[in-house]
């Protein structure tokens, strides 16, 4: 008679196996994460308009016709979202999936053949995904209402500085402060 490994150690090496797998997936980012950010205290204070005083309404009022003409390139911050490029898969993460899946569906299944390909079949689909997150880039797309009504959107690989409702002005693909 072969020898039969225990339900309780088969248990616990499937348990370990798994959360060895949901902890690479959460630290190569594959798992979704939050990526909210609280606007601090005083960045509320400082967005809020002061109330203004009956004088400088006039005094606005007046210098309105020296105004200069509208700025074309300026435009009103919309939408500031952060987008996850999948990487390319070299095949290290489903052959060493598909071993690891493999060696797990062989102890597990009692030496079985069937056992043994699912769970290689199961190793390499895992290694696969966590591999092409693990290689996944990121960059931020800020859109910009201008003038005319139209959006246009500005890519930057580092996180922008800019939120939703600040005042730009678009110069060559970048964003600047407006003036």
């Amino acid at each position: 008679m072969e020898p039969r490994i225990h339900p309780f150690i088969a248990g616990a090496s499937v348990a370990v196996i798994l959360l060895s797998g949901v902890g690479i997936a959460a630290v190569t980012g594959y798992l979704p994460g939050s990526s909210a950010q609280r606007m601090p205290e005083q960045a509320k204070k400082a967005s809020e308009k002061p109330k203004a005083h009956p004088v400088a309404k006039t005094q606005i009022a007046s210098a309105a016709p020296h105004a200069k003409a509208a700025c074309v390139d300026c435009g009103v911050v919309v939408d500031v979202r952060e987008v996850e490029v999948k990487g390319k898969a070299t095949g290290v993460g489903a052959v060493g999936g598909a071993v690891a899946g493999g060696v797990v569906g062989h102890e597990v299944g009692d030496h079985n053949k069937l056992a043994t390909a699912a769970g290689a079949v199961g190793g390499a689909v895992i290694g696969h995904q966590i591999e092409r997150s693990a290689r996944a880039t990121k960059h931020y797309d800020v859109a910009v209402r201008m003038p005319d009504g139209s959006v246009k959107t500005v890519s930057t690989e580092t996180q922008p500085g800019w939120k939703s409702g600040d005042k730009v002005r678009v110069v060559d693909g970048k964003l600047q402060p407006q003036s």
